[in-house]
């Protein structure tokens, strides 16, 4: 109810948030749906029906003889091993270079704030495949950094930095950088300062500040910045392509060169498998990590 000016109460009905019979958010929610259906739903079900298609041996299906020959074959072991140490060794690097660089940028005034987050931003505005290729330029033979590694000393003659696991962990770590870092500025930006400023007033060290205040509530970002990097480290494919070339292979390159060179179909769909199963594996550890680190903090 609610007054007029001569002091009647007139009665204010709330109105109905939704259509009749509630349908108007479920047909906000059907393009949502349907796009997912056709764009994540439908090539994951392509991606099994063809990666368990049987063999003319079985004539069963579903038939894991390929996924299992990833596992078994050394060109498939090594491609494994290569992805699931090069992702971490990226995810690694990209947490602890990223981390002090958000910190900087949520301490910097406005104005550097935003130049700042300005450049972190600009990467993506720039192709993987331009980006790969410019690290091949300075990671050459006679790149800047041979160069300048033999200017200071350090070397004798040029080293090997592409067409190996260095030019893939290089070029990957500048692709994903950004992921970690934005996600971490996310959650330092929301960090009231007075949490810090009471903390040192009761006496606590900076060190103390950082790992008992810092560090926990920063926590969330953290792992999402960790899920992000690993899981695009994991299924990358211009840069391991181009910086890595035929020599380092992975599962993304492996399962190119039975696609399109040998023309395996059912081969490189049990590789998606098995990317897929990693990914489902790694989301499982890293819900379970979060849960456990949540409850950690309190």
């Amino acid at each position: 109810m609610v007054p007029r000016t001569g002091g009647e109460r007139v009665p204010v009905t709330a109105g109905r948030a939704r259509g009749s019979g509630g349908r108007f958010p479920a047909s906000l929610a059907t393009p949502v749906l349907l796009a997912f259906a056709v764009f994540i739903v439908a090539p994951c079900i392509m991606l099994l029906v063809k990666g368990l298609e049987p063999t003319a041996e079985t004539g069963e299906w579903p038939d894991f003889t390929n996924v299992l020959g990833v596992f078994d074959s050394k060109v498939g072991q090594q491609a494994l091993n290569r992805t699931i140490r090069i992702s971490l060794i990226v995810t690694v690097i990209c947490l602890l270079a990223g981390y002090p660089v958000a910190l900087f940028i949520a301490r910097c005034g406005p104005r550097w704030r935003g130049l700042l987050l300005a450049v972190v931003i600009f990467p993506f505005l720039i192709s993987a495949v331009v980006r790969a290729f410019g690290w091949t330029v300075l990671l050459g033979d006679s790149g800047l950094a041979n160069k300048g590694l033999i200017a200071l000393g350090l070397i004798d003659r040029p080293i090997a930095l592409v067409q190996n696991e260095i030019g893939i962990i290089v070029g990957e770590t500048h692709l994903l950088m950004p992921y970690m870092i934005l996600s971490l500025l996310a959650v330092l930006q929301r960090i009231d300062p007075n949490l810090k400023h009471a903390a040192e007033s009761l006496g606590a060290s900076p060190v103390s500040v950082f790992w008992r205040i810092v560090i926990p509530l920063t926590l969330p970002g953290l792992l999402t910045g960790t899920l992000l990097v690993f899981s695009l480290a994991m299924t990358a494919f211009a840069t391991p392509f181009l910086l890595g070339g035929g020599r380092t292979p992975i599962l993304t390159t492996l399962l190119y060169d039975y696609a399109f060179t040998l023309f395996d179909w059912r081969l490189a769909a049990s590789i998606g498998i098995v990317l897929l199963i990693l990914g489902i594996l790694f989301v499982t550890v890293h819900r379970f990590v979060s849960s456990r680190g949540m409850r950690s903090y309190g």
